[in-house]
């Protein structure tokens, strides 16, 4: 009897994510959350539990499973514990096409994500973080799903496993990037200061890194590709760590 199921998120079809962010917004109980994929991805019917263990048919067939064995399969779906390694993405959100899910360029249309998008998305993840509010999650939503001709969508509608996705996503988004530029991207403390004073702040301070302080180059900045504005900025961080190191007392 085969009870294959996936192992991780990429080996995940669009209607099996879908489902499992479902889940994760409606359970609180990974056991749960897991126990509901498995028996959705294997394709098994659970008939009643007796002392044989629990009963299941699949396929026309009748056969039973032991606590251990359903244990084992559950193991192999701790994928979902974690969405930072979280590769995958909904493809579709309310009728809107996601950009590229690492929010590098498109090889198809050529379209990118600009270093002000990223800007404002980081912004919004920043103000959900601090306040909660699922506003925040629909207007970041706004900025990584957008229109046919690549154009950020006036309103977004999302289901609670839509808001969870989006934030799993961009979480997963800031992970890669954290390991792709570790001068620039360095972890703050827990009860450091993420107001929207702060976060404004941190983005001026990029701002003036990218264009030296020259306010006329500020707009023709914003447009460049954000994975080239944070390879520059990661080169500036590092430059600086060196001189530190060099002069430690300038």
């Amino acid at each position: 009897m085969d009870l294959s199921s996936p192992t991780s998120w990429r080996e995940l079809t669009q209607e099996q994510l879908r489902y499992v962010f479902y889940l994760l917004a409606t359970f609180a109980d990974m056991v749960v959350v897991k126990t509901y994929m498995f028996v959705r991805f294997t394709g098994i019917r659970v008939v009643k539990r007796n002392r044989f263990g629990w009963k299941c048919a699949k396929d026309g067939k009748v056969f039973y499973l032991q606590s251990w064995q359903i244990h084992s399969f559950l193991s192999q779906l701790s994928f979902v514990d974690s969405t930072e390694t979280m590769d995958n993405r909904l493809e579709v959100v309310g009728g809107f096409h996601a950009v590229h899910e690492l929010l590098q360029e498109d090889v198809n249309t050529h379209r990118i994500v600009t270093f002000n998008d990223y800007l404002c998305m980081e912004r919004r993840y920043q103000r959900f973080m601090q306040s909660r509010n699922e506003e925040d999650i629909d207007n970041l939503a706004a900025l990584l799903y957008r229109k046919p001709d690549g154009s950020v969508p006036d309103e977004i509608s999302l289901t609670p496993g839509e808001r969870l996705a989006t934030l799993a996503w961009y979480g997963h988004i800031k992970f890669v990037m954290s390991k792709a530029f570790t001068h620039f991207f360095r972890k703050v403390s827990a009860d450091a200061d993420m107001s929207d004073l702060s976060i404004l702040e941190s983005i001026n301070v990029q701002l003036r890194a990218l264009t030296d302080g020259d306010v006329t180059k500020e707009q023709s900045v914003k447009q460049i590709d954000c994975w080239r504005a944070l390879t520059e900025l990661n080169a500036k961080a590092k430059e600086a760590e060196e001189f530190r190191r060099k002069f430690p007392k300038s």
